[in-house]
């Protein structure tokens, strides 16, 4: 799972957990990341725009952030166009 979606509450068959050996772990933040991730962006091995659900120019910033804010007509991650 990634994010922290708007009821970010969630149940788990621990019985099928034990069976698949499945962990769930949590983390806060993606300490000494953000380099390599945007390494992988630049070199062409991730495609984002399967992430992006929306595209704002730069004036429309403050729409882009409430619509993001509120997880309004489905907002995932938003794109600010320079």
């Amino acid at each position: 799972m990634v994010g922290i979606p708007p009821d970010a509450k969630y149940t788990f068959d621990m019985d099928l957990m034990r069976r698949k050996e499945l962990t769930v772990i949590n983390v806060r933040r993606q300490n000494h990341c953000v380099e390599e991730a945007i390494e992988l962006v630049v070199s062409g091995k991730i495609d984002i725009e399967k992430m992006v659900t929306h595209h704002f120019s730069l004036e429309e910033t403050p729409l882009a952030f409430e619509i993001v804010e509120a997880y309004k007509d489905g907002a995932i991650k938003a794109m600010i166009n320079l």
